[in-house]
């Protein structure tokens, strides 16, 4: 038992085992990665989250027995950051939220950087959490959250529905959003996904909606019909949609296509092949394409 003791006290293995004290902040970036680009369903809430934590306390662990290495404590003062972009992204997902930043507080208050610097260092981190939050709710306020800001046709996750439609060979997803917001005037998103970026963790699958393809906006109704012809078309609301070619022109950098008119007013960009006569003339309450 002694030769276990001495060997784990020893310098050099704890310089051994300081090499992994980066897996922290890298599996903190991964679940902000995660939050911010995919919609997370877990299989199984529980076992995932007794998962989550483990991951963490393993990691914590990992951390605490290496803290008074260099290579610890640089990963200790860049984990808070991550942190704090996890509550950003992911506001209000305590679960998600409360294990890693416990233990990066406890790691940090007890490793061996110096006093003066975790007292700067902690009251830095702790006005960026308290300024970042009050920040961010007055943002919500206003419906505005870093996902509405940073993509062009995002669609809130909480309006999202779980009756996905795939393409015969599950290369593509249809999934609809429907905002309710407004009781009078009930909206319908469809959105087109890529299977291929999809992750499958244990007791979770995460669905990839960052780069995803909007078809069409349109009143809720019911009798709206929706389905694949093939594997790369569409059908939706009486219209045939090709899909790779709209991730094409999506994804194509607007370059001289966006036509301007003699006043310097960009037309409007039309996916289909559809004329704008025809968008234009469509009733005030029938579906508008994107």
């Amino acid at each position: 038992m002694d030769k276990v003791i001495n060997f784990f006290k020893n310098k050099w293995c704890k310089r051994f085992f300081a090499l992994f004290s980066p897996l922290f902040p890298l599996f903190i970036g991964y679940v902000d990665w995660l939050a911010f680009a995919y919609s997370m369903e877990p299989l199984n809430p529980i076992a995932l989250f007794l998962l989550y934590v483990l991951v963490n306390f393993v990691l914590g662990g990992l951390m605490f027995y290496t803290r008074n290495q260099i290579l610890t404590r640089f990963c200790l003062c860049i984990s808070p950051l991550l942190i704090f972009l996890m509550m950003i992204i992911d506001f209000g997902n305590w679960y998600m939220l409360i294990p890693p930043l416990v233990i990066c507080a406890f790691v940090f208050l007890a490793s061996g950087a110096g006093e003066t610097l975790k007292t700067v260092l902690g009251t830095i981190y702790l006005l960026m959490f308290v300024v970042g939050a009050l920040v961010y709710l007055t943002l919500l306020h206003f419906n505005l959250t870093p996902q509405s800001l940073l993509l062009k046709d995002y669609c809130d996750l909480d309006n999202r529905t779980y009756s996905y439609v795939y393409s015969p060979d599950s290369t593509y997803r249809l999934v609809t959003y429907i905002d309710d917001d407004n009781p009078e005037r009930v909206s319908a998103s469809f959105y087109v996904e890529e299977c291929e970026n999809d992750v499958q963790l244990p007791f979770l699958n995460a669905y990839r909606h960052f780069d995803s393809l909007r078809v069409l906006v349109t009143v809720h109704l019911d009798e709206l019909e929706y389905h694949w012809i093939t594997d790369e078309e569409l059908f939706i609301d009486g219209r045939t949609k090709n899909i790779p070619e709209l991730f094409i022109k999506q994804r194509t950098p607007e370059e001289e296509e966006e036509e301007t008119s003699e006043s310097g007013v960009k037309k409007p960009i039309i996916f289909d092949e559809e004329e704008e006569a025809e968008t234009t003339s469509a009733p005030e309450d029938t579906a508008v394409t994107e």
